[in-house]
């Protein structure tokens, strides 16, 4: 099928041949950072060398109120990065979610948070599936379940309400859009001392993933945790 119809490096337009990844060459690959161990602890802000490692929670978690234990992205938020994501979700990419699984499963520790867990996507509301006809959060997931059998997919989440795009508005007005937006899938049944974690692809404000929290804990489960690709910067 390469031969027919070969594929190009979605960043740099490299011819590809036998790579690991289907769409990304090794050379773009190795410019993606994935997040190190200066962090903040809640969730998982990458300091870099600005703030010494005795530095705790970063700004953004200094004022707000997160409903999950804790948070981890895998890779830092850089041009390459922000392009693949813009693709996946705005161009029609969702055949780069296989190569963002396989970036994810280079960095250890955050898979490790992954083990073991339900892997909840967060959800879209039925509109915004039939425009973009896939969920990018998803697909993701689903392929980092083919990754690693220590976890599960389930759509333990519905949008129940159609809110417009996060992009753009405050903080506070990022609150309010998605107030109230999601709630408990009925036909799935779990065991709510499971442990789930909240998958998106991006974590901004926080204000989505906090919300599918707040959700999931009015319905009696606790042990829950968020995971992103990436997360935006916060000085």
């Amino acid at each position: 099928m390469d031969y027919i119809f070969p594929r190009y490096c979605c960043i740099c337009g490299e011819f590809l041949r036998a790579d690991h990844f289907r769409y990304l060459c090794e050379a773009c690959v190795k410019k993606i950072i994935l997040t190190g161990e200066n962090i903040c602890v809640k969730c998982g802000h990458d300091f870099g060398e600005i703030m010494a490692k005795t530095q705790s929670l970063c700004p953004r978690c200094l004022c707000s109120k997160f409903q999950f234990i804790s948070l981890r992205s895998a890779v830092r938020l850089t041009h390459i990065t922000r392009r693949i994501i813009h693709q996946l979700k705005y161009k029609h990419g969702e055949y780069l979610a296989e190569d963002f699984a396989k970036i994810m499963q280079k960095n250890n520790t955050f898979m490790a948070l992954l083990q073991d867990s339900v892997l909840i996507p967060v959800p879209l509301h039925w509109k915004r599936v039939f425009k973009r006809e896939y969920n990018q959060s998803e697909i993701i997931a689903k392929f980092l379940q083919k990754l690693s059998s220590n976890m599960e997919v389930l759509p333990l989440l519905k949008r129940t309400r159609y809110t417009p795009p996060q992009v753009g508005l405050r903080i506070h007005e990022r609150r309010q859009n998605v107030k109230k937006a999601f709630s408990i899938n009925p036909k799935i049944k779990i065991d709510r001392n499971r442990k789930l974690v909240v998958f998106d692809d991006i974590f901004t404000t926080g204000s989505t993933i906090n919300e599918c929290c707040k959700e999931l804990r009015r319905h009696g489960f606790h042990n829950i945790y968020g995971a992103t690709f990436t997360q935006t910067s916060k000085n």
